[in-house]
């Protein structure tokens, strides 16, 4: 009786080590959760390992796509010829005949919810002239949006052994889309579209069933596995998440579904260590006096949100040659009309400094400015070395001394160590401009107040 209770101890933890082992052992897996605005990391595994990218691949075909359009090489309504070559590529595909034409409206919608390979082929060929010519682009580009471990070698992510990718690219290349494109974002939350009479339906399971999610794609094949680059949004926080390589389709979402969520819950726990970063930068000052210096440094500031106001007030600080109190509230009554959110983080930081003019700038203001206690944040790592490594890469673009720079080891609350990679001793102004050269070389950052200790 005890030999037989011994086997059966045995069988039972053999089949539960088994379960276990093609898990661990899984080649193709990575995981990686970040906050969309921020870039802060709340989960990683594996994330700048090579994998295959598959379908996610259409994330970056989409991309050029969008910025075609918005150079004004196309609109949506355009039509794209379909070749021969596009018309025979495998499934997944929209069955587009050779000689005929679509819409970039279509090419979209099929490219988000069809996952449609002949239709990558059409636009790559639209875009580049050949798929070769267009991969080439998309590599380029995915450079330039600091996307360093991808290499494209076709426009749909079909099997090629050297176009691979890293969770932590894919990320990236999720958040670009949804900032750099956010009048066309709105197609990835589409849950299906109509062509040639028939009705197709998105791939991506979790824009229907988990709450908050709005895109953006998915991606399969044999050697990658079950890919899944997912965008949600709770309570006024967007994480972007990145799933690579489940072995099955519900699998991976489930994984998704419990990373995103453990996410969220953790910045619902501390909501000043992560989302508040970024949406309490300091607030600019504004004043309408300030248009008095601003027309005499011929500087109008850009409002990005609203042209027709932007361009009265350049045409009104071109009318200026001298400063006076007159000028000051005739601009200042124009800037003063103005969203502050319209302004972008460089034109708040070019009003903030410009010299004090006959006493415009109020009392204490400049003290304020000089103050060096802000910095600028990169990000926060689940290891020293992988910030050291970042900031090191950022600091080459930014010139910034070793005096500047700083690794501050935080503890979270599981207890496990999170690592912010900072520039440090910085002034307001320093801090907000800095980061706004950071983020034209295509570096995530924002800026901190370091006397507010909830902000560290």
């Amino acid at each position: 009786m005890r030999w037989f209770g011994s086997c059966v101890l045995f069988i039972a933890l053999f089949a539960f080590t088994a379960t276990l082992a093609p898990a661990r052992a899984n080649p193709n897996y990575a995981a990686y959760v970040v906050h969309a605005e921020s870039g802060d990391i709340l989960f990683d595994r594996y994330s700048t390992a090579r994998r295959y990218p598959a379908s996610l691949t259409k994330m970056m075909t989409l991309y050029m796509l969008f910025d075609a359009i918005e150079a004004g090489d196309l609109t949506l309504e355009s039509k794209l010829k379909v070749s021969t070559r596009a018309a025979g590529q495998p499934p997944s595909k929209l069955g587009v005949k050779a000689g005929s034409t679509i819409t970039v409206d279509t090419a979209i919608q099929a490219l988000v919810i069809k996952s449609a390979n002949d239709v990558a082929v059409v636009v790559a060929e639209e875009l580049g002239g050949s798929e070769w010519q267009f991969a080439k682009k998309m590599t380029s580009r995915a450079r330039t949006l600091g996307m360093r471990s991808t290499t494209f070698r076709n426009a749909s992510g079909l099997p090629n052994s050297r176009q691979v990718t890293t969770a932590r690219d894919m990320a990236e290349l999720g958040r670009r889309v949804m900032q750099d494109f956010p009048q066309y974002y709105h197609y990835f939350a589409a849950k299906s579209f109509s062509y040639n009479g028939r009705t197709y339906s998105t791939h991506n399971a979790l824009v229907k069933n988990f709450e908050g999610a709005d895109g953006i794609k998915t991606g399969y094949t044999r050697r990658s596995g079950f890919n899944l680059v997912t965008s949600a949004k709770k309570d006024g926080v967007r994480l972007v998440g990145v799933v690579l390589g489940g072995r099955k389709s519900w699998s991976r979402d489930r994984h998704m579904r419990d990373i995103l969520n453990n996410a969220f819950a953790e910045v619902a726990k501390n909501p000043t260590r992560i989302a508040a970063l970024h949406r309490n930068t300091p607030a600019p000052r504004l004043k309408p006096t300030l248009a008095v210096a601003l027309a005499a440094n011929n500087a109008a500031p850009t409002i990005v949100g609203d042209e027709p106001l932007r361009n009265e007030i350049m045409t009104a600080a071109a009318g200026f040659s001298e400063l006076s109190a007159d000028t000051g509230d005739i601009l200042g009554a124009l800037i003063a009309s103005a969203d502050v959110e319209d302004f972008n983080e460089f034109e708040r930081a070019r009003i903030a400094s410009v010299p004090d003019a006959d006493g415009f700038i109020g009392e204490g203001d400049l003290e304020k400015i000089n103050e060096f206690s802000f910095g600028v944040q990169i990000g926060a790592y689940s290891t020293k070395e992988l910030a050291q490594t970042e900031l090191e890469a950022a600091a080459k673009k930014s010139g910034f001394t070793d005096r500047n720079r700083a690794i501050l080891p935080t503890a979270r609350a599981d207890g496990s160590m999170l690592f912010r990679a900072r520039f440090r001793k910085l002034t307001e102004i320093e801090a907000t401009l800095a980061c706004t050269e950071l983020k034209a070389s295509d570096i995530s950052c924002f800026v901190v107040s370091e006397d507010e200790t909830h902000l560290n």
